[in-house]
């Protein structure tokens, strides 16, 4: 009777285990985890919660995620990354580049992001499939991945991209221009007739300085460069070069006269002056038929003329990346959305463009244009820049861009030249303090100095005296070691 009453307790014991298990794995498959994603656009969308509730049917079933979307224009982005990042909040995905505050290399220095060398091949093998080797390679810091690059143009070029109607308004020949300084007389032309417009948007962090073009092995705010075509390969500091000084000399010049927005040292949102119809021209990266979709994203006939000629640094393949933030609590699903944003057309072509029908209706399958009645400027959603968000190659293109403009990247790009360091990536662990200082130094001076706002031939000493204080001599003889290294182990293979 004991041993029947304790097979009864078992028995029933068991199925109460049971029942509580199979409780929670319905609750788990009936509670998608929220995805938190954090990236640069033209600015939040009035219709994003209409596109996040589209992208949430598709997502629950394909891998039980929703997302939770945190749009921001540029200049808010790169104050906010930094905080972000800093301060341990949760949150999963988040977008990166070289070129951003902090850099890919700097946040991967200071675990930030999470380590997705094997993760990538067991999660999203088919967004690693579908880059070329020099993404993949291009973007690992001692042999290893930390975000998945954006598949799309691999070389960078500089120029400026201007309002083709207002070029053609007061016959300007925008083809004379060959350097950064070419363009000065159409500027005073602008401001002497368009007292409202302004004649170049040189703001921070979207300079004319990029025209110089140094090849920046450590990062962006960190003055130990190289040239593209280096013949000894020494690391050297920029601010201390003619060609960084008369450029100070030429903005300067520039901003006193008008040219340049009194707060470009300090402009957040440069977007909306431009979707306003208020810039002349501005600086810009450069890339087949980027006038198209620059038009396409601002609403006005837009054209760019080339200053440099395309080059492939290593920081190009990190120049757009979605990575996992450390704080993530579901690495394996963030990886799962990232493979079909990165592969999955109807998905990407939703977060680009918008709900077919209301946003955007196609022309064939290629192409698509603005429904009746739905504008560039009226239209509630127009993230634009869709560089930022992965694989270019399997998203339509405008009506007023060419059809084959996939194509002509993939051609751009053998066009190009290799900068002589290409697969060289700088470690910050031995200066990381070093670097942080220099940083500092940059922020505090270099606003000022590369949009014009400040007398170089007072402040540039100062300056120079302070990067080397906070240790860029340390920093650029740790580069030339590294660099050394590297140009030596790369002669043997």
């Amino acid at each position: 009777m004991f041993n029947q009453k304790r097979l009864v307790s078992l028995a029933v014991l068991g199925l109460l285990v049971f029942s509580l298990v199979a409780a929670s794995t319905v609750a788990a498959k009936t509670a998608p985890y929220e995805i938190k994603w954090y990236y640069p656009c033209n600015g939040p969308q009035r219709d994003l919660e209409l596109i996040i509730d589209e992208a949430n049917k598709y997502l629950v079933p394909k891998i039980n995620a929703t997302l939770k979307m945190f749009q921001m224009d540029f200049g808010t982005y790169a104050q906010k990354l930094p905080v972000l990042l800093a301060s341990g909040e949760k949150f999963d995905i988040f977008f990166i580049a070289s070129w951003t505050t902090p850099s890919y290399r700097e946040a991967v220095a200071k675990g930030y992001l999470v380590d997705i060398t094997t993760l990538w091949d067991k999660y999203a093998p088919k967004s690693k499939a579908q880059l070329p080797s020099g993404f993949i390679y291009g973007t690992q810091i001692n042999g290893r991945n930390y975000a998945i690059p954006a598949n799309k143009e691999l070389a960078h070029q500089w120029g400026f991209v201007y309002r083709a109607d207002i070029a053609k308004k007061y016959g300007f020949d925008m083809s004379k221009i060959k350097k950064f300084e070419d363009i000065e007389s159409m500027l005073k032309v602008v401001k002497e007739n368009a007292p409202d417009m302004i004649p170049l948007q040189n703001t921070v962090n979207e300079t004319g300085y990029k025209m110089l073009d140094f090849d920046r092995i450590v990062s962006d705010t960190i003055p130990a460069v190289l040239y593209n075509d280096s013949k000894d390969m020494k690391v050297f500091n920029e601010l201390e070069t003619p060609e960084v000084k008369q450029y100070f000399r030429t903005v300067r010049k520039w901003y006193l006269a008008g040219y340049i927005p009194a707060d470009a040292p300090t402009m957040t949102n440069f977007t909306e002056p431009r979707r306003a119809g208020k810039v002349f021209a501005y600086c810009g990266s450069l890339k087949p038929y980027v006038g198209e979709e620059v038009t396409a994203s601002l609403g006005f006939p837009m054209e760019a003329v080339a200053v440099t000629p395309p080059v492939v640094q290593t920081r190009d393949a990190c120049g757009s990346m979605m990575a996992i933030s450390r704080t993530c609590k579901n690495v394996p699903t963030a990886l799962k959305f990232l493979e079909l944003l990165n592969t999955d057309p109807y998905l990407m072509n939703l977060i680009l463009y918008g709900i077919e029908g209301k946003h955007y209706v196609k022309i064939n399958a290629r192409q698509i244009k603005m429904p009746p009645g739905v504008t560039r400027q009226n239209t509630g959603y127009r993230v634009g820049n869709n560089w930022v968000f992965g694989n270019q190659y399997i998203t339509y293109v405008w009506d007023n861009e060419n059809p084959n403009k996939w194509e002509a990247y993939k051609n751009w790009n053998l066009t190009a030249t290799n900068a002589k360091s290409r697969g060289f990536n700088f470690d910050f662990e031995p200066v990381k303090n070093e670097i942080a200082a220099c940083n500092a130094v940059w922020n505090e001076y270099m606003p000022g100095l590369t949009t014009g706002a400040v007398d170089p031939d007072t402040v540039l000493p100062q300056a120079i005296a302070k990067f080397k204080a906070a240790g860029l001599d340390k920093i650029i003889a740790e580069a030339q070691r590294q660099l050394d290294a590297w140009l030596k182990k790369t002669k043997k293979k």
